[in-house]
């Protein structure tokens, strides 16, 4: 064990570090070992807690080896400028919006473009909910492009925030809730690969729209023709963006909306069903129980909260 108190085994096994004096206001936060140890005993951390975070603005001459990866997880957000990473045998070109994802001993190297050197948001976790988080993000993969406008979901500026402002058990949580987020979004926006922010953005408009006129009838092509697409394509990216086909999807929010109103007021179920609009109180019946499991009738006479 080192002066540091890490075992020598959880270092890399080479790590190289070009441009050591740093760039122009960045922000670099290093948890002490100690503070990290006591983080992965902790029982709200020990899921996820991060160990560095920081911030690099036009990083000139920033590179990175490491042939034997390292101990947690790297997360790479990159907001403006270019770069590069290299894993799993690839070599991966890396631009505004797009994301790297690094697992825990993946040998990997990345760097800026001399000529258009990157601005990059990361942050190093580890917990043992850390492998499946990129699992959940990016399956088996490292690399992850998005739109350049995307960023501003999945932004990690806040990770380093929390950490710069001390290493007390609050500020810790405060970086781990801040980086949960930015994965989750990635979820979002890796399940419509290809597909635009603004595709996207009209998709869940219409999802909005659907939200606010429950009791309207609905076809799959007056969405489509809603959201500026072919109703194939509509249906395409409704289904990554929200898992359901988009008239399944309504079908789910009506039986949602109908659950409140069996739970806040004693309307008949027929009622209940024409509200929420099913005509066909038999229909309505058929798609709650697919929905919830049991009869409308049956839902309402189980007591809540």
């Amino acid at each position: 064990m080192d002066e540091c108190g890490k075992k020598l085994d959880d270092l890399p096994v080479m790590s190289v570090r070009h441009r050591r004096e740093g760039f122009p206001g960045q922000h670099h936060v290093v948890l002490p070992a100690p503070i990290i140890a006591a983080a992965s005993g902790h029982p709200l951390l020990s899921g996820l807690f991060v160990t560095d975070a920081g911030q690099y603005p036009i990083a000139h001459g920033h590179r990175v080896i490491r042939s034997g990866g390292t101990g947690g997880e790297i997360l790479i957000l990159c907001t403006a400028g270019s770069g590069w990473v290299q894993s799993h045998g690839q070599r991966k070109q890396v631009a505004a919006g797009d994301v790297v994802f690094i697992g825990a001993w993946e040998a990997h190297s990345y760097g800026a473009e001399a000529g258009d050197p990157w601005t990059i948001e990361w942050a190093h976790f580890s917990g043992t909910e850390a492998g499946a988080w990129r699992e959940a993000v990016m399956g088996t993969g490292f690399f992850l492009k998005l739109h350049p406008s995307a960023p501003a979901s999945v932004r990690l500026a806040r990770v380093h925030e929390h950490l710069e402002a001390g290493y007390d058990e609050a500020q810790l949580l405060l970086a781990a809730t801040a980086l949960r987020r930015s994965p989750t979004e990635l979820i979002k926006l890796g399940r419509v690969p290809g597909h635009t922010p603004t595709s996207v953005e009209a998709v869940e408009a219409t999802a909005d729209w659907m939200r606010g006129h429950l009791s309207s009838q609905v076809t799959l092509a007056a969405l489509a023709k809603q959201a500026g697409m072919s109703a194939s394509r509509y249906s395409e990216v409704f289904r990554q963006r929200f898992g359901f086909s988009p008239i399944d999807w309504f079908m789910r929010q009506r039986v949602q909306q109908a659950c409140l109103l069996l739970d806040v007021t004693r309307e008949k179920v027929e009622i209940v069903g024409l509200e929420v609009g099913f005509r066909d109180p038999y229909y309505f019946s058929r798609s709650f129980r697919k929905v919830m499991g049991c009869s409308p009738r049956a839902y309402r006479a189980v007591a809540k909260g």
